[in-house]
């Protein structure tokens, strides 16, 4: 409880350092590598926003996160594997060959940023609500700002990669997606969507686990 106030200051210090680290990179796997250790900061504020709901908020984002990841760095794969390179400088107009890859990485994109509709969005929620009342608005609106910056790179990300036409004679030719490619794609897309549609019950499951640490410290803002 002593050291909470300075980790979660160092947190939002790392979520503005690494969405910058973002921003100047040339290779798609390190942007994205920045960018998730910018919304990962997030997992950090709730953890030690001490109480119920920050415990609950951040096992759920940590679970998120694993998945929308995990999609994001399998689409980082075929990519590479498809084109033979992650330079974003040789890489353009990939979604009329690779559609369902391009939506299984935006919909991982927009689960890391917690939009509704993905099961980040609820336990984002969580987070905030529990750093609102541990630390204030003002943390919890730096925090959120952090996270749009961040999200802003992941969204131009996809874009410069998937709908950009730069007609570049770097841009790399790519075949169409294979049906076990897009089925892999497929697959990440439904864990998603059903951990969303599921969300309710993974709440439930975890409403009372925290409950003696939630005593343990006060109830995190008593």
């Amino acid at each position: 409880m002593q050291w909470a106030p300075y980790v979660v200051s160092f947190a939002l210090v790392g979520i503005f350092y690494a969405a910058l680290l973002a921003m100047v990179q040339v290779n798609l796997r390190r942007l994205i590598a920045f960018a998730v250790v910018s919304h990962t900061s997030i997992v950090i504020i709730g953890l030690f926003s001490l109480n119920s709901l920050a415990f609950q908020g951040t096992v759920m984002l940590s679970l998120n996160f694993g998945l929308a990841i995990s999609g994001l760095l399998l689409m980082n794969g075929l990519i590479y594997y498809k084109t033979g390179t992650l330079l974003m400088s040789r890489l353009s107009g990939l979604f009329d060959n690779l559609p369902l890859i391009g939506v299984a990485f935006f919909i991982s994109g927009l689960s890391i940023m917690g939009m509704p509709g993905t099961p980040g969005f609820d336990a984002a929620h969580l987070v905030m609500e529990a750093a609102m009342e541990r630390y204030g608005a003002l943390t919890t609106i730096a925090a959120s700002l952090g996270n749009v910056v961040a999200a802003g790179f992941l969204l131009w990300a996809f874009q410069r990669t998937f709908l950009s036409n730069t007609n570049s004679e770097e841009s790399t030719p790519v075949a169409r997606a294979t049906v076990r490619e897009n089925s892999i794609a497929i697959l990440i897309i439904a864990a998603i969507v059903l951990a969303e549609i599921f969300s309710e019950s993974w709440l439930t499951l975890l409403d009372h686990s925290f409950d003696h640490l939630n005593v343990l410290y006060g109830g995190g803002h008593d």
